[in-house]
């Protein structure tokens, strides 16, 4: 599998040393115990870290499996999926293959909650702001035309090998166009860019900051590709800052994280954040993500760049999408260049994130996952609004809503399928409870009364009066039969009817034998209790009676209901006739049957 996609094929000394010793505390405690992870983000950036959770947390169970190693694993719960794709440079399309399906969910869920015990945010419902995310889309200068048409001849070269690796790679040029995408200024600093995503960040930024003031409201901005520097070189963090202070934002109120180096002044810093006293913080995912508090008065969290992981996206905006913020309603902005790298890397982040939230569900009603988590959307229109083709838009929502309704259709068509089984069997249940009824109105009738002198009770073969001497006998008679678990032994009669003893994993207890059904009397240790539960359960046949009426109604009625049900269509047949259909339509317009090159060259003018 070393030409699919999402599949790393490197290895890591930390995690190679963190295998070593979770099999040593393993092997000390026989493979039964001793290991506990807790993490937020399982399966944050590739497919195989399913895979390696399990290797690190349940090698036994893979091993009786068959599943121990990646490939067999990935034989039975993993497949490859070709899809079309922006190509890197932002400008056309491809092909492209990458491991990112699963099948077998329920198999693979089941044996993954061994050991997993897994809660979404959606099953929390903690109290949370609700966040508004807005994608803002900055137009392309013509520099970042230029400079993108330059990484496409640089991407041709390398592909037909008229370039050395050392000299140039598609590493340099994702790097580059990555860079480019945020700020032209990163690859030729004598640009002038006047409209660019410091200029969109720096306005909502200061309008947030003039609206909040007297809640002293404070706003987070992630940055990954330019830290500040202090050589001279430009950096998008030292050119928003002035953006913000010429806009009227004081200086003292603008912070970056990476000038607080240890812990005791990352505390100073984030209580004043806390505070208001700070109101900006610009900083990495690496830097101000997991474990950072300062959520406190956080009205808006700025994404200048994206970055690789689902879970780094997961980790900025917890940082204000968190408890212990005062405020009900956050604002979360997302600054997309459109025509350039930014639609590629929001794309990869759709692919990850999409499988990833849908495994985690752990749906058992489905089989398989593919791209189509619809928590994802928010990539889907940051990927369709770069692309700059109206057609990926609609493509980006046809997709999703024929993904869901083709799930739901496959749920409908499960359940079609089971209310037809069971409309089957269900005239068949009506009548065994209708004689069944018919027994206990037979049993009711024929039963004799057991009040005060009329008490009579035969304990194998032996007639008691008293209910003290009969009790002696019953309990004798219980204590001393022999009986095998599930089967019953006759060793009485009271009013007519039958004493049997039976035994459960539980112990032994009484059943009275009517005409064709048994009544349970439940358990005792006592002379006194066994009397009492025989009485009890003669004068509970009325009861009986009614609870057995009340479940023929119930087995009636849904009876009917199913009828209803088997005899009604999908109720969204025709939308998802529709929707395939003008998938098919999108798909022929983009030319998704043709090779890469092909689509590229004819798609690119559509796109630029």
């Amino acid at each position: 599998m070393t030409r699919i996609a999402g599949l790393p094929n490197s290895n890591s000394e930390r995690a190679f040393d963190m295998f070593v010793k979770t099999r040593h505390v393993m092997q000390k405690h026989q493979g039964r115990a001793g290991i506990t992870f807790a993490t937020g983000t399982p399966v944050s950036n590739s497919m195989a870290e399913m895979w390696t959770m399990q290797r690190y947390l349940q090698p036994i169970t893979l091993e009786s499996c068959q599943v121990g190693m990646f490939d067999s694993w990935a034989g039975n719960f993993g497949e490859s999926v070709t899809a079309l794709e922006l190509a890197p440079d932002g400008r056309g399309y491809r092909m492209h293959t990458r491991f990112a399906k699963f099948v077998n969910l329920p198999e693979l869920m089941s044996m993954f909650g061994e050991v997993a015990d897994i809660r979404t945010a959606e099953m929390l419902k903690l109290p949370v702001p609700v966040a508004s995310k807005e994608t803002v889309a900055i137009k392309p200068t013509p520099e970042l035309k230029v400079f993108v048409q330059s990484l496409v001849e640089r991407a041709e070269a390398i592909r037909n090998g008229s370039v050395s690796p050392s000299e140039d790679n598609m590493l340099a040029i994702t790097n580059e166009g990555r860079k480019a995408a945020l700020d032209m200024r990163l690859v030729d600093h004598q640009i002038v860019v006047m409209e660019g995503k410091v200029a969109h960040c720096a306005e909502n930024a200061f309008g947030l900051w003039e609206k909040t003031r007297l809640f002293k409201g404070t706003q987070l901005v992630f940055c990954d590709l330019s830290t500040p520097l202090e050589d001279g070189r430009f950096s998008v963090y030292q050119a928003l800052r002035l953006a913000l202070a010429e806009r009227g934002i004081p200086i003292e109120e603008i912070a970056f994280i990476h000038d607080f180096d240890s812990d005791s002044a990352k505390e100073e810093l984030f209580k004043a954040v806390r505070e208001g006293k700070v109101r900006v913080l610009l900083g990495s995912t690496q830097k101000l993500g997991v474990g950072t508090n300062i959520q406190t008065r956080l009205v808006a969290l700025h994404h200048l760049d994206a970055p690789w992981r689902p879970s780094d996206v997961e980790q900025r905006e917890g940082r204000i999408i968190r408890q212990g913020n005062l405020n009900e309603k956050v604002q979360i902005f997302r600054y997309v260049t459109e025509q350039s790298f930014d639609a590629y890397i929001w794309q990869t982040l759709e692919t990850k994130a999409r499988f990833i939230a849908q495994v985690m569900q752990g749906d058992t009603g489905m089989r398989s996952a593919e791209d189509v988590e619809l928590a994802a959307l928010s990539y889907a229109e940051v990927k369709a609004i770069a692309s700059g083709n109206p057609l990926v838009l609609e493509k980006a929502g046809i997709d999703t809503e024929l993904a869901k309704l083709s799930l739901l259709k496959s749920q409908w068509d499960n359940q079609q399928w089971k209310n037809r089984q069971e409309l089957a069997s269900l005239p068949g249940r009506i009548m065994t409870q209708q004689a069944r009824l018919q027994s206990i109105e037979a049993d009711i009738a024929a039963k004799n009364s057991v009040a005060g002198n009329k008490f009579q009770l035969v304990v194998q073969g032996y007639r008691y009066t008293d209910r003290t001497e009969g009790g002696n006998a019953l309990l004798i008679a219980v204590h001393n039969t022999r009986i095998d678990t599930g089967t019953s032994v006759l060793i009485g009669e009271l009013s007519g009817f039958g004493i049997v003893v039976t035994e459960s994993i539980s112990g032994k207890y009484l059943r009275i034998k009517g005409s064709k059904v048994e009544y349970q009397c439940g358990q005792a240790e006592t002379p006194t209790g066994y009397i009492r539960v025989l009485e009890t359960a003669l004068n509970n046949f009325e009861t009986k009676l009614q609870e057995e009426q009340e479940y023929l109604a119930r087995t009636e009625k849904r009876y009917a209901d199913i009828q209803a049900e088997v005899d009604k269509p999908f109720d969204k047949a025709d939308r998802l006739v529709w929707l395939r259909q003008r998938q098919l339509e999108i798909n022929a317009a983009l030319d998704l049957g043709k090779s890469e090159k092909t689509a590229v060259d004819e798609v690119e003018e559509a796109v630029v």
